[in-house]
């Protein structure tokens, strides 16, 4: 037995940028299984009770009661409950250009199973604002991306903060690069230092965060313009050349290309303060 809220193709006026399918609460069922061959959404849920078992990517996971789940875009994934303790969840499945921007800037594409995260309110949140979409439409379409986001950053917080396994050249990588955001750097430079060879390093670095260092530094990039063009008067042109992007259309075809619109009509969409 589920309780499911479903939206039509169409109902996100920004699909291609964010979209929930469908949101609900899977009741303890022992015979609940689902399968997918090839996902063309993001699978988020989060267990309320009970156990279940998860087989991806040829690993098998058995999540419980306070814990999270990602199954991503692309992926050929079966789950189901536990016999003889099926669970209750709580989830979400959605879509966009934004949920693969977001879940590949927190290095969150190679993991599955979350331990012990205690976010069941903001996925009740998100559940509350679909099914009272009729009530407040605007909120809807304004909160649901954000509260994605803030699930998102309490699972990659979560894991930095349980995850004491990533090898040191990976995590000084990423701090180094976080630092950096507005400046041009070299991974040949730290490569030296690490003692390791370029290759070696963004094998390391893409074993632990699932991209490219260079890749992770332009997420980080975009995520900071984003910020700036929300919160600053910034022309666009400023906001590449602070940004260390050497030319403006550069940046801003990159921009689309990772969240589905240009900085101009990002600005313009973002509420006035």
């Amino acid at each position: 037995m589920e309780h499911i809220v479903t939206f039509l193709p169409g109902q996100f006026a920004k699909e291609d940028f964010f979209c929930v399918e469908m949101t609900g609460i899977t009741y303890p069922d022992s015979r609940y299984r689902i399968e997918r061959e090839c996902s063309d959404i993001y699978c988020l849920e989060y267990v309320i009770a009970g156990e279940g078992q998860i087989e991806t990517g040829g690993r098998l996971f058995r999540p419980s009661q306070g814990d999270v789940y990602l199954l991503p875009v692309g992926s050929a994934h079966c789950y189901r409950s536990d016999p003889s303790h099926p669970w209750e969840k709580i989830w979400m499945n959605v879509r966009g250009s934004l949920c693969d921007f977001l879940v590949r800037s927190y290095g969150l594409g190679s993991q599955t199973l979350f331990p012990a995260c205690p976010i069941l309110p903001l996925f009740q949140e998100f559940l509350r604002l679909c099914e009272n979409r009729e009530e407040n439409e605007e909120a809807l379409y304004r909160r649901t991306p954000l509260l994605f986001h803030e699930i998102l950053q309490n699972l990659a917080a979560h894991t930095e903060g349980q995850n004491s396994r990533i090898p040191q050249p990976a995590a000084r990588l990423r701090a180094l690069l976080d630092r950096h955001l507005y400046d041009s750097l070299s991974i040949s430079d730290f490569s030296r230092e690490a003692n390791l060879s370029p290759s070696q390093l963004t094998r390391i670095f893409r074993r632990e965060y699932g991209c490219a260092p260079y890749d992770y530094l332009l997420s980080q990039k975009i995520t900071a313009a984003c910020m700036l063009l929300k919160n600053t008067g910034l022309s666009v042109k400023e906001i590449a050349y602070r940004l260390a992007f050497s030319d403006e259309h550069y940046f801003s075809n990159l921009f689309k290309q990772k969240t589905g619109v240009s900085p101009g009509k990002y600005r313009c969409s973002q509420p006035k303060k």
